[in-house]
């Protein structure tokens, strides 16, 4: 009898680590803050319980 496929979205993955490897040409990658800076505090308070000064 052959298995059965697994049903309801149930399945198994399996990983393990391989190794590290530089990336790329060495240059560390990066991207635009697409939030607000935290580390400035009074404007990343204000847009978490999003109130604007006036």
């Amino acid at each position: 009898m052959a298995s059965r496929a697994p049903v309801r979205g149930e399945a198994e993955w399996g990983s393990a680590f391989d190794r590290y490897a530089p990336v790329g040409d060495g240059a560390t990658p990066s991207r635009p803050r697409t939030d607000h800076n935290p580390f400035n505090r009074k404007e990343y308070l204000l847009s978490v319980v999003r109130r604007v000064t006036g």
